[in-house]
């Protein structure tokens, strides 16, 4: 079972060293947290443990309120890891590039309309078009730092008074991650 670990600003700011004083794939460092494999498309499993024979990498989501320290955080781990010599990739959602990352987009900035209902499957739509890019980065061994990931597209839609379970419907089959790190701030701080 996988669980959100969640760091205080001060805690999360610290990352680096905290990951330079215990080994982070092995995910010491997350005392509260288990790691849980994941199932890709072709049905083998993968994990952190290194249980698995193949090496793959983490697909690390940092989720929090609008200028929590997000992008950041996800920035310094970044950097951390490839000092390390390890692959990585910092990727944000909803992504602007796609298809539908410019229909979001357009919609995030008052230039298109969309009822609730279409604006939630949008964004879920973004994550699906980047599902099969993130398995096969996964599986080159190359860790994902995702800024913003399924959990926000439920919450907003949710706090917008769709019901919670329809939100949830469209992001089932989606990667499960391998850590969410919830950067928990109060919301008059991060304004």
């Amino acid at each position: 079972m996988t669980h959100a670990c969640s760091f205080t600003v001060s805690k999360t700011l610290q990352w680096g060293t905290l990951a330079t004083r215990r080994s982070f794939f092995g995910l010491n460092c997350f005392r509260n947290c288990s790691v849980r494999s994941i199932r890709m498309e072709n049905g083998n499993s993968y994990n952190l443990r290194g249980e698995s024979s193949e090496s793959r990498g983490a697909l690390i989501v940092f989720e929090g309120l609008d200028r929590s320290g997000k992008t950041s955080q996800c920035s310094r781990l970044l950097s951390y890891l490839e000092g390390l010599g390890h692959s990585a990739e910092l990727w944000r959602f909803p992504d602007r590039t796609t298809t539908v990352g410019q229909m979001v987009s357009a919609y995030l900035s008052n230039d298109l309309q969309l009822d609730d209902h279409t604006i939630h499957l949008l964004f879920s739509a973004n994550r699906w078009e980047k599902r099969s890019m993130m398995e096969a980065k996964l599986r080159a061994g190359t860790t994902l730092l995702v800024d913003r990931y399924s959990y926000s597209g439920v919450a907003f839609s949710s706090a917008k008074g769709l019901d919670i379970g329809w939100c949830k419907a469209p992001e089932a089959g989606l990667l499960a991650p391998d850590l969410v790190l919830y950067l928990d701030i109060p919301p008059e701080v991060s304004c």
